[in-house]
């Protein structure tokens, strides 16, 4: 099994750096590193030739989003299992590669396995997600953290890259379920996330996540479904923004024509999928569940 880890960057040069050094202690490392520094400005690439020249580097002359960039790396890595993570994740394990080519043969079915996230202070982000947690099937994880297998998200077609930035992971998630694979959560191997605050504002990004929600729910949701869970998207996005304070309901305005704007793109894209794998992916957010059998033992009711 050849392996490929895959980085996206936006001027988090030290961060990087760091990450790379880790990734290089990796016994064994990975077959190819692959790097998209994302409109840098601040040396990143420079940095790279010149401490990490093992590394694939590719450059976007202008920002073109982490969506986009991440879907570039798949397209160019070479690896049967794409490990994604972010300038500033790396694994804990020394082994992990050995481990995760025994952890991915278990998950035979899973075109994603995703691993806890420890943060400072030991903390994760989802106490479902500690490392002495069960594995589990999820609805969605998160790009510093997942193994994918890269035929997979070839033949699925992707991430949407008009989406820039935010929920490329859910929408994937609800691809592979709906194509007949699972995306799962096993604790064996771990994933260090430093979480640099540069470029990871809150209110700047919540626009862009609560956008793409409904534009993916416009391209995958069924007729006549796809309606009322438009709309409860978009009221649960405002009630959360109305949760945060006044500035970012006041701005809440600003996203919903954003969202309107590319109900063309959203449309011209629009693959709808059976409401029974719909409903299920949307409950597997609440009610964590051990296999796809299961899961469908468990909705066939909403079907």
């Amino acid at each position: 099994m050849k392996t490929s880890i895959m980085i996206t960057t936006r001027n988090r040069r030290e961060e990087l750096r760091r990450t790379l050094g880790k990734l290089f202690e990796l016994e064994p490392a990975a077959d190819e590193i692959l790097i998209c520094a994302d409109g840098c400005t601040d040396g990143t690439s420079k940095m790279v030739r010149q401490d990490f020249p093992g590394c694939i580097l590719l450059e976007n002359d202008s920002p073109r989003g982490s969506v986009f960039s991440r879907d570039r790396l798949l397209r160019t890595a070479s690896g049967d299992i794409v490990l994604s993570l972010d300038d500033d994740s790396y694994p804990l394990d020394r082994d992990f590669f050995p481990r995760l080519q025994l952890v991915s043969g278990e998950h035979a079915d899973a075109a994603v396995i995703t691993f806890p996230e420890i943060r400072d202070g030991g903390t994760t982000t989802d106490l479902a997600r500690l490392p002495s947690a069960p594995a589990r099937l999820v609805s969605a994880y998160p790009n510093c953290a997942a193994a994918m297998r890269r035929e997979i998200y070839l033949r699925l077609g992707g991430y949407p890259i008009f989406f820039e930035h935010a929920y490329e992971e859910p929408d994937y998630a609800l691809q592979c379920y709906a194509a007949g694979y699972s995306v799962c959560f096993d604790p064996r191997l771990s994933i260090r996330h430093h979480v640099s605050p540069q470029n990871r504002g809150r209110l700047p990004r919540h626009p862009l996540n609560a956008r793409n929600e409904l534009w993916s729910v416009l391209m995958r949701c069924p007729f006549p479904y796809v309606i009322p869970v438009a709309l409860y998207r978009i009221w649960r996005q405002f009630r959360y923004a109305c949760s945060k304070g006044p500035k970012w309901a006041i701005l809440e305005p600003a996203w919903w024509w954003s969202a309107f704007r590319g109900i063309p793109t959203c449309l011209r894209h629009r693959s709808p999928i059976e409401w029974r794998v719909y409903y299920a992916w949307m409950k597997l957010a609440r009610q964590p569940l051990s296999s796809e059998s299961q899961l469908f033992d468990k909705t066939g009711a909403a079907a």
